[in-house]
């Protein structure tokens, strides 16, 4: 009895076990992997200082908090205005969701503002894998 009831407790609890590659996403090479661009005001608050601390000098980098890590990218002290990050896409390969961005420049002929700007943008993206910033 004792054999049985032991068969059955192990039959159960291996089947409500979930082990870490089924609690980690399944993305295939190449997929896209949804993002969302956030504020300032949105970030946890113990990243709004460093946030806002950071922006003079060119900078990437991104904090895990539980399944959701925040990327951050700051292009450092431009001149001008006109100037702007955008991310392009966020991809999966290689193991990693890697953050493609680029840099918006004003065009030769516009008209900007004559005061330093610090162009940042930060994302939220809801997985716990490793990421990677790369400019495109």
């Amino acid at each position: 009895m004792k054999k049985w009831m032991i068969v059955v407790m192990s039959f159960f609890l291996s089947a409500c076990h979930v082990s870490k590659a089924e609690k980690q996403e399944a993305y295939k090479e190449g997929d896209h992997i949804a993002y969302e661009v956030i504020t300032v005001e949105q970030l946890p608050q113990h990243m709004k200082a460093l946030y806002e601390k950071q922006h003079k000098q060119f900078q990437t980098y991104t904090v895990k908090q539980d399944d959701v890590t925040y990327a951050i990218i700051h292009l450092g002290e431009r001149k001008t205005g006109g100037y702007g990050v955008e991310v392009i896409e966020v991809r999966y390969k290689k193991g990693k969701a890697i953050v493609y961005y680029k840099e918006q420049k004003p065009a030769p002929d516009a008209i900007v503002t004559q005061a330093l700007t610090y162009p940042k943008v930060a994302i939220k993206i809801k997985t716990a894998i490793p990421i990677e910033i790369k400019k495109k």
